[in-house]
């Protein structure tokens, strides 16, 4: 059960925000502070909100180390702050409609899952989680922190999985607060991409945008169990359906849609008892490349007539650009949202992966 979900991201700084972003078609534009190797600016998703100069003088005063202080490090580890702050005081309120702990060692363990990037250099990650620690409101003697390295688009979609079987005991923390960051606003990153062909561009029109994004997820696992306490308002029950195979790579040249996906989340529906009527909104995780677009549509038109394709078919990738690490969870985050908003089931697709294709069914909770 996840009792919370919340976001960072381009087109907003709370999940309300990037739904009705996505709602509202808005695109990425150019970006007067990063530009090609002609010197043009190219198309980003930044989080306006953050200052990198000012990332860096603060940084430079804590003595981060040199890894910690490249712009894309920054500016996601300021992200992934902030949503741990969210998390953690939404962590607190639910302990608080209980009673109120009279000591530190009263309150119920938090621990926080924190996916960051692999490729990032070790000092990064190291300073990332410490300023994740530091962001959390939550008695530190109560607080664990487990590092994972995000080394898919799928990462956080496997954690989920492995913490759904984990075995109950009096060790285990029940609240987890589940948490990745990515950014890709850097002049490095825009320099690499472009020397690799990836950066989109008018010679790459199927390159990436650079984007950036936190986002997170609040869960009780106990609430998974029969003799569970009543879940509280807002809370929402996540499943996730197995793994599909495309036959053909996403970014293949002539790439579509696959018969696959609709039969995929036909199966899983019946497994849940669902009817496409039941789904209320279509959140993807797509941008503008390859067969990614095209099979979200798709498996719209094919299952779910009713639904509005500009309000209710939701492609978090085409708002908030390529995100990395970041794009799962920000995609669960915005389809929390829209179930919050249609009081009424909703399908998460994620196509981010060039082959394995997973979804997510999300119900608001029969106890809120």
């Amino acid at each position: 059960m996840a009792l919370a979900g919340t976001a960072r991201a381009a087109p907003g700084s709370d999940p309300a925000a990037i739904h009705a972003a996505l709602a509202e078609q808005k695109r990425p534009d150019l970006d007067d502070t990063l530009k090609n190797a002609r010197g043009f600016p190219v198309f980003s998703a930044r989080a306006a909100h953050l200052d990198s100069e000012a990332l860096r003088e603060a940084a430079a005063g804590e003595d981060a180390p040199a890894a910690a202080r490249a712009e894309d490090c920054l500016r996601a580890t300021a992200l992934l702050c902030e949503v741990i702050e969210s998390l953690s005081r939404a962590a607190r309120a639910h302990v608080l409609e209980h009673g109120t702990p009279e000591r530190d060692d009263d309150w119920p363990l938090l621990q926080v899952e924190l996916l960051l990037p692999a490729p990032w250099p070790p000092a990064a990650r190291e300073h990332a989680q410490a300023q994740a620690r530091a962001a959390a409101a939550w008695p530190e003697t109560r607080l664990r922190l487990r590092p994972h390295e995000a080394r898919d688009a799928l990462a956080s979609d496997s954690l989920l999985r492995q913490l759904a079987l984990e075995p109950a005991s009096a060790a285990r923390a029940p609240l987890r607060l589940v948490a990745a960051a990515d950014s890709y606003i850097d002049a490095q990153v825009v320099q690499d991409w472009e020397a690799d062909g990836t950066l989109v561009g008018n010679a790459t029109p199927q390159g990436r945008v650079p984007g950036e994004a936190a986002a997170g997820l609040l869960l009780d696992l106990d609430q998974a169990a029969p003799d569970a306490a009543v879940a509280p308002a807002g809370a929402f029950a996540l499943a996730l359906s197995p793994m599909a195979h495309r036959a053909t790579a996403a970014d293949a040249r002539g790439a579509a849609s696959e018969p696959m996906l609709a039969e995929l989340t036909t199966r899983f529906l019946e497994q849940h008892q669902r009817r496409a009527d039941d789904i209320r909104a279509l959140v993807s995780d797509a941008d503008h490349r390859g067969s990614r677009p095209l099979e979200a549509a798709g498996l719209a038109s094919t299952l779910f007539t009713t639904l509005d394709p500009n309000q209710d078919c939701l492609a978090v990738g085409i708002a908030c650009g390529y995100t990395g690490a970041a794009a799962h969870l920000l995609t669960l985050a915005v389809a929390a949202e829209a179930c919050a908003q249609a009081e009424a089931p909703v399908l998460a697709v994620m196509t981010q992966d060039p082959a394995l294709r997973t979804l997510a069914l999300l119900s608001p909770s029969p106890s809120a």
